[in-house]
């Protein structure tokens, strides 16, 4: 049975950097799978699984409720981070997992999105008295979207300036020929190079105008 899915909350296992190191990301669900089933739950809460080397690994399947928010479970999904131990609401990714784990969540984040379209991504802190995730989620995800905007709007500016050159360039070889009355092969070229630099000042202000509204429907998202 399919579920409606309006919320992904982020997690952590709460465990220290070395726990299970030996051991297999399998096992480390199945590890939190009794840890679950002692509480009395039907087992694993989550849905996914994030090792420290950046392995994901299901858990519940998503058209499954989980066991991970209280008052949210029906209609969310919810994603593990292994890790945590002694972090505040308020530290940084950083501080307590590995670069591999952030690129898996930004991956598996962008699939559930894509998936569930309007889902607001969530850490468990912002609906719970808890320190997990062990970071502010809502900071973390507009960090690298303002750093993707802020980078295509830099591109759209230079190919916008680029296009406007060009543009420009045409219209004064144009008034030089028709000076001389010219007639060359040139001269018939010069309206094509006008509508290059054109589109490419319009491709330049459309890229930028799109990084400046992927930024706001971040922000509208709650991010």
């Amino acid at each position: 049975m399919s579920r409606t899915i309006n919320e992904i909350f982020v997690h952590c296992s709460a465990t220290r950097r070395d726990w299970m190191s030996d051991q297999s990301t399998e096992a480390k669900r199945d590890e939190i799978d009794r840890w679950h089933r002692q509480r009395g739950w039907k087992g694993f809460g989550y849905h996914y699984l994030i090792d420290r080397d950046g392995t994901v690994i299901a858990g519940r399947p998503e058209e499954e409720i989980g066991a991970h928010v209280s008052g949210h479970n029906a209609h969310s999904i919810g994603i593990c981070l292994v890790g945590g131990h002694g972090s505040n609401e308020n530290d940084k990714f950083a501080d307590h997992y590995t670069s591999l784990q952030e690129g898996s969540l930004s991956e598996l984040l962008d699939k559930l999105e894509a998936k569930y379209p309007g889902a607001v991504v969530r850490g468990h802190n912002e609906v719970a008295a808890k320190a997990c995730p062990g970071f502010n989620v809502k900071r973390w995800l507009r960090g690298p979207r303002k750093i993707l905007s802020e980078t295509r709007t830099g591109k759209g500016g230079a190919v916008a300036v680029v296009g406007t050159g060009i543009a420009s360039i045409a219209d004064v070889a144009d008034q030089a020929l028709s000076a001389a009355h010219d007639v060359s092969a040139m001269a018939d070229a010069l309206p094509a190079l006008r509508w290059i630099g054109v589109a490419l000042t319009l491709a330049g202000v459309g890229l930028m105008l799109y990084a400046r509204w992927d930024d706001l429907k971040a922000g509208d998202k709650g991010r």
